[in-house]
Protein backbone atom coordinates (compact mmCIF):
# COMPACT_ATOMS: atom_id res chain seq x y z
CA UNK A 1 0.00 0.00 0.00
CA UNK A 2 1.44 3.34 -1.52
CA UNK A 3 1.95 6.35 1.08
CA UNK A 4 1.40 5.06 4.97
CA UNK A 5 1.56 8.09 7.17
CA UNK A 6 2.76 7.67 10.81
CA UNK A 7 2.50 10.78 12.68
CA UNK A 8 5.37 10.92 15.40
CA UNK A 9 4.64 14.00 18.22
CA UNK A 10 7.91 15.72 17.81
CA UNK A 11 9.64 15.63 21.35
CA UNK A 12 11.90 18.16 20.35
CA UNK A 13 13.08 19.42 24.22
CA UNK A 14 15.46 17.50 26.49
CA UNK A 15 13.02 16.36 29.05
CA UNK A 16 10.90 14.78 26.66
CA UNK A 17 13.75 13.42 23.66
CA UNK A 18 11.41 10.35 23.16
CA UNK A 19 9.70 10.11 20.42
CA UNK A 20 5.87 9.41 20.86
CA UNK A 21 3.92 6.35 19.16
CA UNK A 22 2.17 6.72 16.08
CA UNK A 23 -1.56 8.05 15.65
CA UNK A 24 -3.72 6.97 13.78
CA UNK A 25 -1.71 4.28 11.33
CA UNK A 26 -2.86 3.05 7.99
CA UNK A 27 -2.28 -0.92 7.66
CA UNK A 28 -0.03 -1.82 4.43
CA UNK A 29 3.19 -3.49 3.45
CA UNK A 30 5.96 -2.55 1.42
CA UNK A 31 9.22 -4.28 -0.80
CA UNK A 32 12.75 -3.21 -1.22
CA UNK A 33 14.10 -5.19 -4.13
CA UNK A 34 17.84 -4.87 -4.52
CA UNK A 35 19.75 -5.07 -7.92
CA UNK A 36 23.16 -6.74 -8.95
CA UNK A 37 26.09 -5.03 -8.93
CA UNK A 38 29.50 -6.77 -9.56
CA UNK A 39 33.19 -6.16 -8.71
CA UNK A 40 35.69 -7.83 -5.58
CA UNK A 41 38.87 -7.31 -4.12
CA UNK A 42 41.16 -9.44 -3.52
CA UNK A 43 40.99 -7.98 0.48
CA UNK A 44 37.79 -8.81 0.73
CA UNK A 45 37.22 -11.67 2.48
CA UNK A 46 39.64 -10.84 5.48
CA UNK A 47 38.30 -7.20 5.53
CA UNK A 48 35.13 -8.36 5.78
CA UNK A 49 36.19 -10.66 8.86
CA UNK A 50 37.82 -8.06 10.58
CA UNK A 51 34.65 -5.69 9.98
CA UNK A 52 32.81 -8.18 11.77
CA UNK A 53 35.27 -8.18 15.14
CA UNK A 54 35.26 -4.43 15.02
CA UNK A 55 31.14 -4.27 15.10
CA UNK A 56 30.95 -6.58 18.17
CA UNK A 57 33.66 -5.65 19.98
CA UNK A 58 36.63 -8.35 19.39
CA UNK A 59 40.21 -8.35 19.57
CA UNK A 60 41.07 -8.01 15.28
CA UNK A 61 44.07 -10.20 14.65
CA UNK A 62 47.58 -7.95 13.55
CA UNK A 63 46.82 -10.13 9.95
CA UNK A 64 43.76 -8.78 10.04
CA UNK A 65 44.09 -5.24 10.96
CA UNK A 66 46.72 -4.88 7.65
CA UNK A 67 43.91 -6.06 5.36
CA UNK A 68 42.55 -2.80 3.65
CA UNK A 69 38.47 -3.20 2.98
CA UNK A 70 38.62 -0.34 0.46
CA UNK A 71 36.80 -1.45 -2.62
CA UNK A 72 35.61 0.23 -5.99
CA UNK A 73 32.53 -1.18 -7.38
CA UNK A 74 31.74 -1.83 -10.89
CA UNK A 75 28.02 -1.38 -11.60
CA UNK A 76 26.18 -3.51 -14.24
CA UNK A 77 23.66 -1.14 -15.60
CA UNK A 78 21.49 1.39 -14.30
CA UNK A 79 18.96 0.71 -11.54
CA UNK A 80 15.59 0.41 -12.73
CA UNK A 81 12.57 2.74 -11.00
CA UNK A 82 10.61 -0.47 -9.60
CA UNK A 83 8.23 1.87 -7.83
CA UNK A 84 4.94 0.89 -7.93
CA UNK A 85 1.43 0.48 -5.57
CA UNK A 86 3.08 -2.11 -3.79
CA UNK A 87 5.81 0.61 -2.61
CA UNK A 88 8.36 -1.88 -4.82
CA UNK A 89 12.14 0.31 -5.03
CA UNK A 90 15.32 -0.71 -6.37
CA UNK A 91 18.45 -1.79 -4.59
CA UNK A 92 22.33 -1.90 -4.60
CA UNK A 93 24.15 -5.53 -4.12
CA UNK A 94 27.61 -4.32 -3.32
CA UNK A 95 30.58 -6.33 -4.74
CA UNK A 96 31.34 -9.97 -3.46
CA UNK A 97 27.45 -9.43 -2.21
CA UNK A 98 29.46 -8.05 0.69
CA UNK A 99 26.00 -6.12 1.53
CA UNK A 100 22.89 -4.99 0.23
CA UNK A 101 21.99 -1.16 -0.48
CA UNK A 102 18.70 0.22 -0.66
CA UNK A 103 17.52 4.09 -1.86
CA UNK A 104 15.25 5.75 0.76
CA UNK A 105 15.14 9.52 1.52
CA UNK A 106 15.30 11.26 4.87
CA UNK A 107 13.96 14.92 4.37
CA UNK A 108 13.20 14.65 0.73
CA UNK A 109 16.83 13.86 0.06
CA UNK A 110 17.81 10.25 -1.65
CA UNK A 111 20.62 8.11 0.03
CA UNK A 112 21.61 4.14 -0.24
CA UNK A 113 21.35 2.83 3.02
CA UNK A 114 22.95 -0.49 4.67
CA UNK A 115 20.10 -2.33 6.27
CA UNK A 116 21.51 -3.83 9.08
CA UNK A 117 19.37 -6.51 12.07
CA UNK A 118 22.19 -6.53 13.67
CA UNK A 119 21.99 -2.78 15.15
CA UNK A 120 19.40 -0.02 16.05
CA UNK A 121 20.87 2.98 15.20
CA UNK A 122 19.53 5.11 11.59
CA UNK A 123 22.94 7.03 10.83
CA UNK A 124 23.76 9.23 8.09
CA UNK A 125 27.02 11.19 6.61
CA UNK A 126 26.23 14.63 7.53
CA UNK A 127 27.43 18.30 6.21
CA UNK A 128 28.54 18.31 10.12
CA UNK A 129 31.49 16.32 9.14
CA UNK A 130 34.83 17.86 7.69
CA UNK A 131 35.19 18.54 4.18
CA UNK A 132 37.52 16.33 3.26
CA UNK A 133 35.21 13.44 4.39
CA UNK A 134 32.74 14.57 2.50
CA UNK A 135 33.91 14.31 -0.85
CA UNK A 136 35.15 10.39 -0.70
CA UNK A 137 31.80 9.40 -2.76
CA UNK A 138 28.86 9.03 0.17
CA UNK A 139 25.75 11.38 -0.65
CA UNK A 140 25.72 13.52 2.04
CA UNK A 141 22.58 14.64 4.02
CA UNK A 142 22.04 18.31 4.16
CA UNK A 143 20.04 19.13 6.98
CA UNK A 144 19.60 22.49 6.12
CA UNK A 145 17.52 21.60 2.55
CA UNK A 146 15.02 19.67 4.31
CA UNK A 147 12.14 21.51 5.70
CA UNK A 148 10.99 18.63 7.94
CA UNK A 149 14.20 18.48 10.00
CA UNK A 150 14.23 20.03 13.70
CA UNK A 151 17.02 18.94 15.86
CA UNK A 152 16.82 16.97 18.73
CA UNK A 153 18.41 19.42 21.44
CA UNK A 154 21.14 17.91 23.67
CA UNK A 155 20.49 14.62 22.32
CA UNK A 156 23.87 12.46 21.11
CA UNK A 157 25.35 9.33 19.57
CA UNK A 158 28.12 7.05 19.94
CA UNK A 159 29.21 3.50 18.25
CA UNK A 160 32.35 2.51 19.51
CA UNK A 161 33.88 -0.36 17.77
CA UNK A 162 36.34 -3.20 19.48
CA UNK A 163 39.66 -1.12 18.05
CA UNK A 164 38.49 2.33 19.13
CA UNK A 165 37.36 3.26 16.40
CA UNK A 166 34.21 5.51 16.77
CA UNK A 167 31.30 7.36 15.00
CA UNK A 168 29.75 10.06 16.53
CA UNK A 169 27.16 13.34 16.00
CA UNK A 170 23.95 14.89 17.14
CA UNK A 171 20.19 13.82 16.61
CA UNK A 172 17.33 15.03 15.10
CA UNK A 173 13.75 14.07 13.57
CA UNK A 174 12.73 13.50 9.77
CA UNK A 175 10.63 12.43 7.63
CA UNK A 176 12.11 8.74 6.91
CA UNK A 177 10.50 7.65 3.43
CA UNK A 178 11.18 3.71 2.72
CA UNK A 179 9.12 2.48 -0.16
CA UNK A 180 6.71 5.02 0.34
CA UNK A 181 6.21 4.40 3.60
CA UNK A 182 6.79 7.07 6.15
CA UNK A 183 7.27 8.02 9.78
CA UNK A 184 7.43 11.99 10.45
CA UNK A 185 9.36 12.51 13.37
CA UNK A 186 11.55 9.86 12.92
CA UNK A 187 15.04 9.85 15.10
CA UNK A 188 17.98 10.35 12.68
CA UNK A 189 21.89 10.32 14.03
CA UNK A 190 24.10 12.46 11.81
CA UNK A 191 27.69 11.60 11.97
CA UNK A 192 30.20 14.81 12.76
CA UNK A 193 33.01 12.76 13.37
CA UNK A 194 33.87 9.45 11.89
CA UNK A 195 36.83 6.86 11.70
CA UNK A 196 38.71 6.24 8.73
CA UNK A 197 37.38 2.54 8.88
CA UNK A 198 33.79 4.02 8.63
CA UNK A 199 34.85 5.87 5.25
CA UNK A 200 36.04 2.73 3.26
CA UNK A 201 32.86 1.58 1.98
CA UNK A 202 31.85 4.61 0.19
CA UNK A 203 29.13 3.16 -1.70
CA UNK A 204 26.96 3.26 1.38
CA UNK A 205 25.77 6.47 2.88
CA UNK A 206 24.87 5.55 6.10
CA UNK A 207 22.47 2.65 8.32
CA UNK A 208 19.01 1.76 8.48
CA UNK A 209 19.50 -0.68 12.01
CA UNK A 210 16.56 -3.21 12.51
CA UNK A 211 17.56 -4.46 15.86
CA UNK A 212 15.59 -3.38 18.93
CA UNK A 213 15.88 -0.20 20.84
CA UNK A 214 16.95 -1.01 23.63
CA UNK A 215 20.63 -1.57 21.60
CA UNK A 216 20.21 2.22 20.24
CA UNK A 217 23.48 4.70 21.36
CA UNK A 218 21.32 7.84 21.68
CA UNK A 219 21.72 9.60 24.93
CA UNK A 220 19.94 10.86 26.88
CA UNK A 221 17.05 8.72 26.00
CA UNK A 222 17.09 5.58 23.16
CA UNK A 223 15.46 5.87 20.31
CA UNK A 224 13.19 3.68 18.32
CA UNK A 225 14.04 2.10 15.16
CA UNK A 226 12.26 2.70 12.18
CA UNK A 227 10.60 -0.98 12.01
CA UNK A 228 9.23 -0.18 15.79
CA UNK A 229 7.73 2.79 14.42
CA UNK A 230 6.39 1.40 11.47
CA UNK A 231 5.41 -1.98 12.88
CA UNK A 232 2.28 -0.65 13.96
CA UNK A 233 0.71 0.19 10.62
CA UNK A 234 1.73 -2.88 9.17
CA UNK A 235 -0.59 -5.73 8.17
CA UNK A 236 1.83 -8.34 10.11
CA UNK A 237 4.08 -6.78 12.48
CA UNK A 238 7.10 -8.53 10.14
CA UNK A 239 9.59 -7.08 7.82
CA UNK A 240 11.52 -10.52 6.05
CA UNK A 241 14.65 -10.78 4.73
CA UNK A 242 14.62 -12.55 1.19
CA UNK A 243 18.37 -12.17 0.00
CA UNK A 244 19.94 -14.25 -2.81
CA UNK A 245 23.70 -14.82 -4.51
CA UNK A 246 23.60 -12.78 -7.38
CA UNK A 247 20.13 -12.72 -8.36
CA UNK A 248 17.21 -10.28 -7.21
CA UNK A 249 16.17 -9.95 -3.33
CA UNK A 250 14.30 -8.22 -1.03
CA UNK A 251 13.42 -7.02 2.25
CA UNK A 252 9.68 -6.87 2.80
CA UNK A 253 7.73 -5.07 5.45
CA UNK A 254 4.54 -6.26 6.51
CA UNK A 255 3.81 -9.09 4.24
CA UNK A 256 4.88 -13.20 4.15
CA UNK A 257 5.31 -13.68 0.23
CA UNK A 258 4.83 -17.42 0.26
CA UNK A 259 5.86 -17.88 -3.59
CA UNK A 260 9.61 -17.21 -2.43
CA UNK A 261 10.31 -20.23 -0.08
CA UNK A 262 9.89 -24.13 -0.12
CA UNK A 263 7.12 -25.84 2.91
CA UNK A 264 6.13 -24.27 6.17
CA UNK A 265 8.36 -21.50 7.79
CA UNK A 266 9.53 -22.74 11.41
CA UNK A 267 9.64 -20.29 13.99
CA UNK A 268 12.01 -20.40 16.92
CA UNK A 269 11.69 -17.69 19.75
CA UNK A 270 14.41 -15.18 20.28
CA UNK A 271 16.06 -13.81 23.28
CA UNK A 272 15.94 -9.67 22.85
CA UNK A 273 17.29 -9.00 25.57
CA UNK A 274 20.55 -6.98 24.37
CA UNK A 275 18.64 -5.50 21.47
CA UNK A 276 19.39 -8.50 18.83
CA UNK A 277 17.46 -10.72 16.98
CA UNK A 278 19.51 -13.83 18.83
CA UNK A 279 18.31 -17.52 18.95
CA UNK A 280 20.14 -20.98 20.12
CA UNK A 281 22.43 -22.90 17.86
CA UNK A 282 23.68 -26.01 19.41
CA UNK A 283 24.30 -28.38 16.90
CA UNK A 284 25.36 -28.65 13.36
CA UNK A 285 26.22 -31.28 10.51
CA UNK A 286 28.38 -31.66 7.44
CA UNK A 287 27.81 -32.83 4.04
CA UNK A 288 26.14 -36.54 4.58
CA UNK A 289 27.27 -36.90 8.10
CA UNK A 290 26.07 -37.42 11.04
CA UNK A 291 24.31 -34.52 13.32
CA UNK A 292 27.09 -33.17 16.26
CA UNK A 293 26.75 -31.36 19.08
CA UNK A 294 28.36 -28.02 19.48
CA UNK A 295 29.92 -28.64 23.13
CA UNK A 296 30.11 -25.46 24.28
CA UNK A 297 27.27 -23.34 21.64
CA UNK A 298 27.22 -19.88 22.13
CA UNK A 299 24.22 -18.07 20.86
CA UNK A 300 23.37 -16.44 17.65
CA UNK A 301 22.49 -13.04 15.75
CA UNK A 302 21.10 -13.07 13.29
CA UNK A 303 22.67 -10.31 11.57
CA UNK A 304 22.09 -8.74 7.95
CA UNK A 305 24.94 -6.36 8.39
CA UNK A 306 27.63 -8.88 8.66
CA UNK A 307 28.75 -10.73 5.81
CA UNK A 308 30.16 -13.81 6.79
CA UNK A 309 28.95 -16.72 8.94
CA UNK A 310 31.25 -16.66 12.32
CA UNK A 311 30.60 -19.78 14.29
CA UNK A 312 32.14 -21.00 17.69
CA UNK A 313 35.77 -22.72 17.04
CA UNK A 314 34.79 -26.20 17.24
CA UNK A 315 32.53 -25.81 14.62
CA UNK A 316 34.70 -24.00 12.15
CA UNK A 317 37.66 -26.86 13.12
CA UNK A 318 35.05 -29.66 12.45
CA UNK A 319 34.27 -28.27 8.84
CA UNK A 320 37.23 -27.45 7.63
CA UNK A 321 39.05 -30.54 8.29
CA UNK A 322 36.75 -32.07 6.09
CA UNK A 323 38.15 -30.04 2.98
CA UNK A 324 41.59 -30.80 1.63
CA UNK A 325 43.94 -28.11 1.57
CA UNK A 326 42.12 -25.87 3.91
CA UNK A 327 44.35 -23.54 6.05
CA UNK A 328 42.87 -21.51 9.21
CA UNK A 329 45.22 -18.78 9.63
CA UNK A 330 44.92 -15.67 11.90
CA UNK A 331 43.41 -13.45 8.55
CA UNK A 332 41.03 -16.46 7.98
CA UNK A 333 39.90 -20.39 6.67
CA UNK A 334 41.31 -20.00 3.11
CA UNK A 335 41.05 -23.44 0.83
CA UNK A 336 42.34 -24.02 -3.05
CA UNK A 337 39.21 -22.54 -5.18
CA UNK A 338 38.89 -26.22 -7.20
CA UNK A 339 37.55 -27.76 -4.18
CA UNK A 340 34.24 -28.91 -3.98
CA UNK A 341 33.07 -27.69 -0.48
CA UNK A 342 30.74 -29.71 1.47
CA UNK A 343 26.96 -28.18 2.23
CA UNK A 344 27.01 -26.90 6.24
CA UNK A 345 24.08 -27.76 8.00
CA UNK A 346 23.31 -25.71 11.28
CA UNK A 347 20.84 -25.51 14.24
CA UNK A 348 18.46 -22.43 14.19
CA UNK A 349 16.92 -22.97 17.08
CA UNK A 350 15.40 -26.33 18.55
CA UNK A 351 13.80 -28.00 15.66
CA UNK A 352 14.77 -26.29 12.16
CA UNK A 353 18.14 -27.32 10.63
CA UNK A 354 18.97 -24.89 7.93
CA UNK A 355 21.55 -26.41 4.73
CA UNK A 356 23.92 -23.86 3.52
CA UNK A 357 24.96 -25.38 -0.20
CA UNK A 358 28.77 -25.94 -0.27
CA UNK A 359 28.98 -23.38 -3.01
CA UNK A 360 27.73 -20.54 -0.98
CA UNK A 361 30.53 -21.86 1.60
CA UNK A 362 33.13 -20.47 -0.49
CA UNK A 363 32.78 -16.56 -0.46
CA UNK A 364 35.62 -15.22 -2.86
CA UNK A 365 38.73 -15.82 -4.58
CA UNK A 366 41.49 -14.14 -2.40
CA UNK A 367 44.37 -15.35 -5.04
CA UNK A 368 44.66 -15.77 -8.82
CA UNK A 369 46.74 -18.55 -9.55
CA UNK A 370 47.28 -21.66 -11.27
CA UNK A 371 45.01 -23.01 -8.61
CA UNK A 372 43.77 -20.40 -6.98
CA UNK A 373 42.83 -19.61 -3.18
CA UNK A 374 39.39 -19.22 -1.77
CA UNK A 375 38.39 -17.33 1.30
CA UNK A 376 35.87 -19.41 3.45
CA UNK A 377 32.25 -18.09 4.05
CA UNK A 378 32.47 -20.18 7.20
CA UNK A 379 34.75 -18.26 9.66
CA UNK A 380 35.76 -18.54 13.74
CA UNK A 381 34.01 -16.34 16.61
CA UNK A 382 37.71 -16.04 17.72
CA UNK A 383 36.44 -17.11 20.73
CA UNK A 384 33.27 -14.49 21.53
CA UNK A 385 30.61 -14.78 23.34
CA UNK A 386 28.25 -15.03 20.14
CA UNK A 387 28.13 -16.62 16.65
CA UNK A 388 27.12 -14.16 13.87
CA UNK A 389 25.12 -15.83 10.82
CA UNK A 390 25.33 -13.05 8.55
CA UNK A 391 24.50 -13.30 4.58
CA UNK A 392 26.60 -16.37 3.56
CA UNK A 393 23.29 -18.16 5.83
CA UNK A 394 20.70 -15.30 4.50
CA UNK A 395 21.36 -16.30 0.78
CA UNK A 396 20.47 -19.54 1.16
CA UNK A 397 17.46 -19.24 3.55
CA UNK A 398 14.33 -17.16 3.53
CA UNK A 399 13.69 -15.28 6.84
CA UNK A 400 10.86 -13.84 8.88
CA UNK A 401 11.66 -10.80 11.57
CA UNK A 402 8.39 -11.44 13.55
CA UNK A 403 8.91 -8.16 16.20
CA UNK A 404 5.15 -8.95 17.33
CA UNK A 405 5.46 -11.99 18.53
CA UNK A 406 9.58 -11.92 19.26
CA UNK A 407 10.20 -14.56 16.70
CA UNK A 408 12.99 -15.81 13.86
CA UNK A 409 11.30 -17.71 11.06
CA UNK A 410 13.44 -19.61 8.63
CA UNK A 411 12.45 -21.44 5.24
CA UNK A 412 14.92 -22.41 2.68
CA UNK A 413 14.76 -20.42 -0.97
CA UNK A 414 12.19 -21.47 -3.79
Amino acid sequence: MRGIHLYLLSAISLSSAVLAAPTKPGKGSFKIQRRRISARSLNGGAAELGRAYRKYGWDVPAALSDKSSTHKSLALGDPKDQDDDAGNIPADEEEGDVSFLAPITVGGQPLMMNFDTGSSDLWVFSTSLPAEQQALGQSIFDPAKSRTFKPLQGASWKITYGDKSFARGTVGIDTVDIGGAKVEGQAIELATTVADSFLEDTKADGLVGLGFGSLNTVKPQKQKTFFENVMPSLDKPVFTANLRHHELGSYEFGKIDESQFEGPITYTPIDASDGFWQIESKSFAIGNGETQTNPNATPAIIDSGTTLILADDDVVKAYWSQVEGAEVNEDGVTFPCNTQLPDFHIALGPTYMATVPGDLMNYMRVSNGARGVCFGGLQSNSGGSKQIYGDVLFKSQFVVFDGGNKTLGFAPHK
